[in-house]
C-alpha cells in the first residue's frame, strides 16, 4: 500500500473531498464493486455473514459457527459478528412453529 501511495494519515479510502467515506458510500462502492465481479450476497439480499451464520444460499449448505464467521470476516469481537446472526422476524417464527404445544 505504501508504494500506491498510502495517505500518511487519515482514512485511506476518501471521497472527493479528501475526506473519509460514509458507511452508505462505502456500502455502495462494495456492492457495485462485488456486483461487477458476480460475487456478493444470496438473492436474498443478505450480507456474506448472515448467508454463512445461517446456512443459506450456495456459500454455506449448513450454518457455520459465528465464532469461525468472525475470523473470516476479520472481526476481533464478537459483538460485530453478532449482527450477522440476530433472527429474523421469519426465523422467530419458524422458531415458535416447531414447539410443543398443549394437546
Amino acid at each position: 500500500m505504501d508504494e500506491l501511495g498510502r495517505p500518511a494519515t487519515g482514512p485511506l479510502i476518501r471521497n472527493r473531498d479528501g475526506a473519509g467515506l460514509s458507511t452508505q458510500a462505502a456500502n455502495t462502492v462494495v456492492t457495485a464493486l462485488g456486483a461487477a465481479a458476480e460475487v456478493g450476497p444470496a438473492d436474498d439480499g443478505e450480507s456474506f455473514g448472515t448467508d454463512l451464520v445461517r446456512g443459506h444460499g450456495d456459500l454455506a449448505p449448513a450454518p457455520v459457527d459465528v465464532v469461525l464467521v468472525a475470523e473470516l470476516m476479520g472481526h476481533a469481537d464478537l459483538n460485530t459478528t453478532r449482527r450477522y446472526a440476530l433472527p429474523s422476524e421469519t426465523d422467530k417464527a419458524a422458531a415458535l412453529d416447531v414447539l410443543t404445544t398443549d394437546r
